[in-house]
């Protein structure tokens, strides 16, 4: 039975939940799950919240602490925890500077503690939590400059700590994939994705191979390589019977359902679509420790059977998908939620709603500037090109030159 921790402990008596907790606190699941375990305490910007949500004071909360770890706390975590006011971007690079100096020691060639491997997951977890509120912009350097010093350690590393390095050197590489296509930067993105998959086939995880292929797939359908997000995505699913996480094969499935629409294959993609929704609906696996597709819940397959059914030309049916879905969209996601009414807009175009189009797309257009998403000023230019006719309408001609000037400023970015 896995041990307990103090903390653990006190959050059982609380009432929580390991689900229960990291939805109060902006966390993934698995952060949660090592904290009980011991494997390593919540980040110091997190206290405030914890001990406001356990019911205790700042002093309670710090003893629970050392006691889950079993030593003291260091005093840069207490200078930390006692600050008031602490903004989110400092804490962050804070966390990044005592990562590295953790990792690295002073002489950059001596052998390290493996446990510093749970430091740079963490980091993760934090700038990934972080991303979507923050935008691309805030954390590129920060998530660079950690796929450097994960590399830094891999020959310093026994057989097996170096496993995990591969895995958390490949996901780093992966998420800075991701940050790039949302600047816009596509071929970067691609380049860290060859990278993390390099480091995935080294790290022996099928569960990473097959999340990595599946995001190489979205990157080309991105940029219109169909033949490419075709082959990679029927790739990923390949590996379907080897991968642990539920949460990972619906990612792989959703992904092979626009595989299928970009083929033409109704009856495939829609059945593709359905088998990601139901394994979106399962709890996430205890064996997928860093939560891959934690993201890929029932809300967001939602919105991908919205893409799906555009991309077959069923562009009503894709618009009562996306109006079914984003009203509720989850407050974590934010900078998502403007990428998926840029796509409602599109939607509503094609189905000559000038009223739907000029509505989701303004909204669109304002979080896309709040969180300095390129790629969602992108999606809206395709719908602002089909939007030349209904200048005369009410609104329309606001927006177009809204979207104009923000194209122009992408550009000079």
């Amino acid at each position: 039975m896995a041990r307990r921790t103090a903390l653990g402990e006190a959050l059982l008596m609380a009432g929580y939940t390991q689900e229960g907790l990291a939805e109060k606190l902006g966390v993934d699941r698995a952060t949660v799950q090592r904290w009980h375990s011991g494997k390593n305490r919540p980040q110091p910007y997190l206290w405030p919240k914890l001990a406001k949500a356990l019911g205790v004071s700042p002093q309670q909360l710090r003893e629970l602490l050392a006691d889950s770890a079993g030593s003291p706390l260091p005093q840069s975590e207490e200078t930390a925890a006692n600050s008031a006011g602490v903004d989110r971007r400092s804490v962050l690079s804070t966390g990044v500077s005592m990562g590295i100096l953790l990792a690295l020691g002073e002489s950059g060639t001596r052998a390290f503690n493996p446990a510093v491997v749970d430091t740079f997951v963490d980091l993760r977890d934090s700038l990934v939590t972080a991303d979507s509120l923050l935008g691309s912009a805030s954390l590129v350097n920060s998530a660079v400059e950690q796929v450097s010093n994960v590399a830094r350690l891999f020959g310093r590393a026994d057989l097996k700590t170096r496993g995990r390095l591969f895995e958390v050197g490949a996901l780093f590489a992966e998420f800075c994939g991701w940050l790039a296509d949302d600047l816009g930067r596509f071929e970067d993105g691609r380049s860290w994705s060859r990278q993390a998959l390099e480091w995935a086939h080294s790290s022996g995880s099928s569960d990473l191979l097959t999340y990595i292929l599946m995001r190489m797939s979205q990157q080309a359908q991105l940029v219109g390589d169909e033949g490419a997000a075709a082959a990679l995505a029927y790739s990923s699913v390949r590996h379907d019977r080897s991968v642990k996480s539920v949460r990972v094969r619906a990612a792989a499935r959703q992904q092979a359902a626009h595989a299928s629409a970009l083929d033409g294959d109704e009856s495939s993609a829609l059945s593709h679509i359905d088998d990601a929704y139901d394994l979106s609906t399962k709890n996430l696996d205890e064996e997928d420790p860093y939560s891959l597709a934690g993201y890929c819940t029932p809300a967001y397959v939602t919105v991908q059977r919205a893409a799906v059914l555009s991309t077959l030309g069923k562009y009503r049916e894709a618009l009562d998908e996306y109006d079914r879905v984003l009203d509720d969209w989850p407050h974590e996601f934010h900078r998502e939620r403007g990428l998926h009414l840029a796509r409602r807009t599109l939607v509503a175009v094609r189905s000559g709603l000038p009223d739907a189009a000029v509505e989701s797309g303004c909204t669109a257009l304002a979080i896309a500037r709040e969180t300095q998403s390129r790629r969602t000023v992108r999606e809206l230019a395709r719908s602002a090109a089909g939007m030349q006719q209904w200048r005369s309408y009410a609104g329309v001609d606001d927006f177009l030159e809204a979207v104009a000037t923000e194209g122009e400023a992408e550009w000079a970015h």
